[in-house]
């Protein structure tokens, strides 16, 4: 429910330490994410952001997961519907493929063929997403285990050198997938060795799906 006046500097300065908490975010944290250091936060939070300030504002939203409006105080609503965003920007994409397939690609066989090409990597990209979400969850675990912390201190080992290598094991299998789908549509007309069919194509995301079921 939107109001009509703005908080002051102070009070949006006061949202971002209350957002920053909520998400349990440090100030560097939060720095990094909007690329400024622990200090500018520290004075955003202490002495307040211009709520007219909009390239700043609308930086520490996206960062904080909430809305500008929000933070300026013409809003309570906290949450944005990330699902009504990723549609969004999704019909976005969809729309200008539709539109280019559409308008430059000449005969109904070729436009079918490319949309069976993006459906496939769409089904490809979803099961890429469950091995992403497998792949940030262990990082937050790793993140946050302080035994681990502990003896990474203690022999001197960086922990981002730990959460590469499990987001690198995560994520291995299901970019290969992806690679080697892109490079059996480099080859849908070719003859002899090299010539793979649109089987093969489904082949690949079919096994994709399967090590995931098994997986999960």
């Amino acid at each position: 429910m939107k109001k009509e006046i703005t908080f002051t500097a102070k009070q949006v300065g006061e949202r971002v330490k209350e957002r920053r908490t909520e998400l349990n975010l440090t100030m560097p944290e939060l720095g990094k994410r909007i690329g400024v250091n622990k200090s500018t936060i520290q004075r955003y939070e202490a002495d307040g952001v211009d709520p007219k300030r909009t390239m700043i504002i609308n930086g520490l939203a996206e960062a904080l997961l909430t809305t500008p409006e929000w933070l300026t105080g013409l809003s309570e609503d906290k949450e944005y519907d990330s699902r009504t965003l990723c549609e969004k920007d999704l019909e976005e994409h969809i729309k200008k493929y539709i539109d280019t397939v559409s308008t430059v690609v000449n005969g109904e066989p070729h436009q079918q063929l490319l949309t069976t090409f993006l459906g496939k990597m769409i089904d490809l990209y979803s099961v890429l997403c469950h091995h992403f979400s497998d792949a940030m969850t262990e990082v937050d675990r790793v993140a946050e285990d302080e035994g681990l912390k502990q003896s990474l201190m203690r022999y001197a080992i960086e922990s981002g050198a730990i959460k590469e290598r499990v987001y690198h094991k995560e994520m291995e299998a299901p970019i290969e997938d992806m690679k080697r789908f892109l490079d059996g549509i480099l080859h849908i007309y070719d003859e002899g060795r090299t010539a793979v069919k649109m089987g093969d194509l489904f082949g690949i995301v079919a096994e994709a799906e399967a090590r995931l079921a098994e997986k999960e």
